[in-house]
Order: structure tokens, then C-alpha cells, then sequence
């Protein structure tokens, strides 16, 4: 690290406190606190919603993916191009969450089925999300101090302080500062300053990786490694050793990874389905748009957006791979050898080893550019995280108990003060909690606590007329059940495998097994306790319910119902959405046809892993060139959004009674 890279990151944290600033003085009531008035366009929520899932934590996740399956995990990934593109251009979940103009998930929950399921539901979702970011600060400081090849601890007034535990308080207070600076209206824009950071830096280590080593060394290092085996004290961590003959360019060579092969992207393809809109680390955002028409067209604008976010994670990886096996670069892979095994925890050392080959990878300036990446993104992640819980433990947990309501001075009061609480609940929790997992796996069990449960209660209730209360209760209860005794399993019997397999019984088997069984149980019992038609109509705002500027003038003209509509192309579309609407169509067709006729092919006829290699030059280099198309594109479109919500924030009138309470009328009977 030199002082240029030093001063990228001071003049960093100095522009996220100068937008807290101008902010926080925008924000004046509830509704702005938690949803920023419901005035963000689509290119400012595409990149600000993006930030606040991408995370230092989740990009570390996914460095330990890659580094073990390469562009073979790339190939099956692939998967979800056309369920994500499904789900997006049918605004699954996302159209009729914003139609019901709630605030939080839990709110839905009272207007569709009881204020007791939405404590309930309000409470298990706050646990879930805490136990799931309650990690962040961990993995954030433990890479801050392996990056940046910090001491243990420091000396101050002849004090030895931790450095793991300072970095820790310091960056989630920081993040606890913008929560709570302006709410929803700091975090979208500091998460869009933060999301434009991390196009360029993905952008720069892109084509810094390809320059150094050119295409033809990437692709001869991934080649060798299906006749690597161990070799060195760097591939015996117990985490990392690969089978002989795993191939990193070979999808069809990926048998003997037992975490991240095949069954791995089936698995959270199929999750992404039943989780779509239910996770509520970024609640804010759910109920940000102008309309639910705008939410709907940042949901389709994001699978180009997490295109870039995709190929940037996997160009820094696969670089990190490379550096460490190219025959030219010993020196390097020494220094990165000893400072992994300097590392205890085997965990730890998965977690580190991409990062610390990163810091030996990058020149000065991308590697600013890199550290900065990775502060911004744990930063946007947890002032969302922390506002999104704390603002869920107010609204759902203690707001149906009060029978005085808030004044909205006391309301903003004592959401900051909430947004807080999870903080110090993040910093405790890191300071006494061990990983026994990898990180996405974590992620994929504490989540299924709420998911494995809330799923069925909400797509159900959005979309199902028969969906009753006892049915939502017994499917809550049943996904969050087995979610509990998921992690219990894990953290007791860690090494568990399948009868008859060497496949340990990971976090992502246990999300799949909780969220199919609770299905099972939320159906079952509705349809054994239903009693007449929920009024979806009314939940929705539709028809007689219809709440006008939340939908285009062009929806109240006639028109001939003709084949653009038949696809999803409704009245509310411009020129330029169809257009985008169609292109995705067109990519959707495009990307799976690629898939799935190689794929065939490959089953009749199996392709060499040398043959692959042509394949992966055109495919990656169409993919790069649509992503960073995308991320100019998106950049501008978010400039332009963020002044129009400075400019509407100037002159909204506030509405105080929109402050997340469930009033009498609301309710269907």
C-alpha cells in the first residue's frame, strides 16, 4: 500500500460523510426515514439495491467459490440467467409487494393474515437478520487485517488494543452513522456513490488481470490444474484440497468438489424462486420506487447490473488462481504462502487466501481502487442491513404493542436508536462467534430461520386466494423449525455426510430441505382451513382500490389486450421499456440457447477441456462487453435519478400518517 492508495481511501470516507450531510437534512418524516418517500427512479435503485447485497462478506464468499471451481462454476451459474430473467421480467413478488404500499414485509403479513403473525413473523425475520449480518464485522475486520498485513494489536497510552476488534467498532459505527444519518435517502445515494466505485474497480482489475497474464496464461494455469495434486502446504488447507482431475475450465470435470459442483447451482436456482422478495436485508429498497412500475424495471435492469458485479468477482479470483499457480510468479505465491499459513483457523485461511494474492496482484492506485471496493461494499451492506432490522424490530415487534402511536419525532427517535442496537448486537456477536461453515452457506441456513418459513406466508398470500392465516402459521413455524435445527446441526456435527457419500451435509441442503417441507405444510393446511376468497383486489390497490400515482395515465386507457401484453408488456411501458424488456427477452434466449445446446452436445459427444477454451473466450468476451455497456449505461441513468429524487424531496409533502401502522379499515375481516 502506498500514500496514493491511502488517499483514495480518506478521500472516500470523506465523500460518504459530505452526502450523510446534505441528506440527512432532506429526510423529515417517516415514510422518508424508511422508504425515502417511495420517489427512487430505476437506474438509482439498480445500482444502490445491488450494493446493499453485494458485501465485502458475500465477495469473499465468493472468492472461495471460484478459486475451487473456476470457469466451470461460471458455466452452471448459467442456470439462473433465465430464472432471474423470469423473475424479473414478470416483477415477481416485487409489482405487488410495492401495489400494497406497505412499509415492511411484517406489515404485509397483518393486512393479509393477523397483527399476531406480524409480531411473530416481524420478530423471527429480525433474529434471522442479525444472526446473518451479525458476521459481516468479522469477516470485514479479519480481511482488513490480512490485507493490509496489519500487527494483532496496537499501543495507545501504553494500552495494547486488538486491531481486529478496533477495525470492527470502527466500521460498523460507520455504518451505524449513515443508517441513521437521513435512513433510506443517506443509504441509496451513498450506496449508488459506492455502487459507481465498484464498476470502475471491477472494470480496472478486469483488464488488469487480462493484460498481466494474457488470455493464453490464464487459460494454460486453469488447464494444469487437473493434474495438480497438492503439490504444496498452499492447496492442503482442509478447505481447499481438490481431488485429481477437477478441472477449472471443464464443467463436466467437477465431480470431486463437494461444496461447489453441480447439485450447488441446482440448489440455489431452485432457492432463487421460493426467497424472490422475501429476504428483507434492504427492505428500504422494496418500497423505495416511484411506482410499482419503476420497481419492476430496476428488478429487470439488475440482471445486467449483477452481470458486471459477476464477471468483476470472477476476473479477481481466477486472477488470484492464476497468480499463485503461474510458474513465473513464485515470488509472489511465496509471500502469499507465508502469510496464509501464518493464519490458524482453516476458515480463516479460505477466507484470506484470495484477498492476500490480490494485495501481491494489483499496483498501486487498483489497489486503493480494490480496498475501497471492498470497504464500500461492507459499508453499503450494513447500514442497509442494520436499518432494514432495526427499523423491522421497531415497526413489527413493538409498534403492534403500543396503544399510544408515536409522534413522529418519537418515531424517528427511536428508529436511529434501533438502527444502533443492531450494531453493538453486530459487534458483540463477531467478538464471541466462531465460523464453522463456509460463508455462503452460512448465509444460506441463517436466512432460511425467516425464508424457510416466510416464503410460503408471502408469495403465497400475494398470489393465492386460498392462502389462509392457519396455513401461514403452520408454514412459518415448520420452515423455521428445521431452520433452528439446522444450525444446531452445523455447528455440532460439522463433518456429517450423506449415507453412502463423502457430500457433508452443508447449510445449503438444510435451506432446501426447510423451505420445501414448509410449502408442503403452508398448502395442505390452507386448503384445510379455507373458507371463502381473499380480496386481493383491495391488498393491491386495484380497481375501485386503485390509488392513482402509483400507476402511468397510460394504464387507464383502453386497449386491445394483443401479443406485447401477452408477454408481460402492460400499458404502463414506454417506447424505450419495451425495448429494454425485449432485449433481455433476447439475451434470456441468447445466453440459454448457448447452454443448453453445448451442453447436449457435450452429453453426445464430450468436448476436450482444451476445446472449452475457445468456447470461454467468446462467451466471456460477450458477457464483458454487455456488462460494461450496462455499467456506463446504468452510471448515467443513476446521476440522472439521483438529482430528480433531490429535486421531488425538495417539494413532497409529507404524509405523518404514513408511518407503518395497520389501522382498523385496512383490515379485510
Amino acid at each position: 500500500m502506498t500514500s496514493l492508495d491511502y488517499l483514495i481511501l480518506v478521500g472516500f470516507f470523506a465523500c460518504l460523510i459530505f452526502i450523510a450531510f446534505i441528506t440527512n437534512r432532506m429526510t423529515r418524516s417517516v415514510a422518508g426515514f424508511l422508504s425515502s418517500e417511495r420517489l427512487a427512479g430505476r437506474y438509482l435503485l439498480t445500482i444502490a439495491q445491488s450494493m446493499a447485497f453485494i458485501a465485502a462478506i458475500g465477495i469473499i464468499g465468493n472468492f472461495e467459490a471460484i478459486y475451487r471451481n473456476g470457469f466451470g462454476g461460471i458455466w452452471w451459474g448459467m442456470i439462473f440467467v433465465p430464472v432471474n430473467s423470469i423473475i424479473a421480467l414478470s416483477g415477481f413478488v416485487v409489482y405487488r409487494y410495492r401495489e400494497t404500499r406497505v412499509l415492511t414485509m411484517a406489515q404485509f403479513l397483518q393486512l393479509r393474515y393477523s397483527r399476531r403473525l406480524r409480531v411473530f413473523s416481524g420478530f423471527l425475520g429480525f433474529v434471522s437478520g442479525v444472526l446473518n449480518c451479525a458476521v459481516f464485522p468479522m469477516v470485514t475486520a479479519n480481511f482488513l487485517v490480512y490485507f493490509l498485513q496489519l500487527p494483532e494489536s496496537y499501543s495507545v497510552l501504553g494500552l495494547a488494543l486488538p486491531t481486529y476488534h478496533s477495525l470492527m467498532i470502527f466500521m460498523v459505527s460507520f455504518a451505524v452513522l449513515m443508517a441513521v444519518s437521513g435512513g433510506q435517502v443517506t443509504i441509496m445515494v451513498t450506496d449508488f456513490f459506492q455502487g459507481v466505485i465498484v464498476t470502475i474497480a471491477f472494470m480496472g482489475g478486469a483488464f488488469y488481470v487480462l493484460h498481466l497474464f494474457g488470455w493464453s496464461g490464464i487459460i494454460e494455469t486453469l488447464l494444469r490444474a487437473e493434474s495438480l495434486k497438492n503439490p504444496t502446504e498452499l492447496e492442503v488447507l482442509s478447505n481447499l484440497v481438490r481431488e485429481e482431475g477437477v478441472s477449472m475450465v471443464n464443467p463436466f470435470k467437477m465431480d470431486g468438489l463437494r461444496d461447489f459442483g453441480i447439485p450447488f447451482f441446482l440448489m440455489t436456482a431452485f432457492l432463487l424462486i421460493l426467497r424472490t422478495g422475501v429476504w428483507q436485508g434492504g427492505a428500504g429498497y422494496m418500497a423505495a420506487a416511484s411506482t410499482p412500475h419503476e420497481a419492476k424495471m430496476g428488478q429487470i435492469l439488475g440482471g445486467w447490473r449483477w452481470l458486471l458485479v459477476g464477471l468483476g468477482t470472477m476476473a479477481c479470483a481466477i486472477g488470484a488462481y492464476v497468480l499463485l499457480w503461474h510458474p513465473e510468479f513464485i515470488e509472489a505465491r511465496m509471500h502469499v504462502e507465508a502469510a496464509v499459513n501464518g493464519i490458524h483457523d482453516p476458515y480463516l485461511q479460505s477466507q484470506a487466501l484470495v484477498p492476500l494474492a490480490l494485495y501481491e496482484l494489483f499496483p498501486s492506485g487498483l489497489l486503493g481502487l480494490f480496498l475501497v471496493l471492498m470497504v464500500g461494499a461492507s459499508i453499503s451492506t450494513d447500514n442497509s442491513a442494520y436499518h432494514s432490522w432495526g427499523s423491522i424490530f421497531l415497526q413489527d415487534v413493538v409498534m403492534p404493542f403500543r396503544k399510544r402511536p408515536f409522534t413522529q419525532k418519537e418515531h424517528l427517535k427511536y428508529l436511529r436508536w434501533s438502527i444502533v442496537m443492531i450494531g453493538v448486537i453486530a459487534v458483540v456477536f463477531s467478538s464471541v462467534w466462531t465460523m464453522k461453515d463456509f460463508i455462503l452457506m452460512w448465509f444460506q441456513i441463517t436466512a432460511s430461520i425467516y425464508i424457510g418459513g416466510a416464503s410460503c406466508a408471502i408469495i403465497g398470500g400475494l398470489y393465492w386466494k386460498k392462502a389462509t392465516t392457519q396455513g401461514a402459521w403452520a408454514g412459518l413455524i415448520t420452515g423455521s423449525l428445521l431452520s433452528v435445527g439446522g444450525i444446531a446441526f452445523r455447528q455440532f456435527y460439522p463433518e456429517v455426510t450423506f449415507p453412502g457419500s463423502e457430500q457433508v451435509i452443508n447449510g445449503l441442503h438444510l435451506s432446501v430441505f426447510a423451505i420445501v417441507v414448509s410449502y408442503a405444510v403452508f398448502i395442505l393446511v390452507s386448503l384445510l382451513s379455507w373458507k371463502q376468497d381473499y380480496n386481493l383486489d383491495k391488498l393491491l390497490h386495484r380497481g375501485e382500490y386503485a390509488v392513482q400515482t402509483d400507476h402511468l395515465e397510460a394504464n387507464t386507457s383502453e386497449q386491445k389486450k394483443g401479443w406485447l401484453q401477452r408477454i408481460g408488456i402492460t400499458r404502463e411501458f414506454t417506447t424505450f421499456d419495451k425495448v429494454i424488456y425485449l432485449t433481455l427477452i433476447a439475451w434470456t434466449l441468447l445466453y440459454s440457447g448457448i447452454f443448453i445446446c453445448i451442453t447436449l452436445y457435450n452429453l453426445v459427444n464430450p468436448l476436450a477441456s482444451t476445446s472449452w477454451t475457445s468456447i470461454w473466450s467468446w462467451l466471456l468476451g460477450l458477457k464483458f462487453t454487455v456488462a460494461f455497456s450496462a455499467g456506463i449505461w446504468f452510471i448515467c441513468g443513476g446521476l440522472r435519478d439521483t438529482i430528480r429524487l433531490f429535486r421531488k424531496l425538495k417539494t413532497v409533502k409529507a404524509d405523518e400518517s404514513d408511518d407503518g401502522t395497520v389501522r382498523d379499515e385496512e383490515v379485510q375481516s
